[in-house]
């Protein structure tokens, strides 16, 4: 079996279960669609142990600056200027975060600030009022892509498992 046809069997069957696991489980915090972020985020980020840290990283990053962003907003009204203001502070803070090393995969803390902000603007009622809700907006999206890069670790083992390279 050649290496494409191996990942889509292995991820195919694992993100079955997945999200079966996600819809049994029914918890606000595993979101099937953000640990496919987080999933894919892996493997964009080169796969293997260094692909797992950064891209876990980067996303946990990307919640925290978008979090920061949506608190400021929220705490001094939201308006199109200042979600403009807050949005764009929010972003130099996460790309210049790229100097350093352990922050430098870009695209997936992108992934972590786009998933943060979606939940938000698109479910942040059922998970509550203020700068609370916004946190559990963020702990629910971080715990779902820890779970997709990991998912994405053991889909790769299991993939070399099955494909002779």
């Amino acid at each position: 079996m050649d290496l494409v046809t191996g990942l889509a069997v292995v991820i195919g069957i694992m993100g079955g279960i997945a999200t079966w696991a996600a819809i049994t489980v029914g918890s606000p915090y595993l979101l099937i669609w953000a640990v496919f972020v987080g999933w894919g985020s892996f493997y964009h980020c080169g796969g293997k142990e260094a692909g797992l840290k950064n891209s876990t990283v980067a996303n946990f990053w990307g919640a925290i600056c978008a979090a920061g962003a949506l608190i400021a907003l929220t705490s001094i009204g939201v308006t199109a200027i200042m979600a403009g203001i807050c949005v764009g502070i929010s972003i130099v803070v996460l790309i210049l975060a790229a100097k350093l090393p352990l922050l430098s995969a870009i695209p997936s803390a992108v992934y972590g600030y786009a998933t943060t902000a979606a939940l938000f603007l698109l479910g942040a009622a059922a998970y509550g009022d203020g700068a609370g809700g916004i946190v559990k907006v963020a702990a629910a999206v971080v715990i779902s892509l820890i779970i997709g890069n990991t998912l994405g670790y053991v889909s790769e083992k299991v993939t070399g498992a099955v494909v002779k390279t």
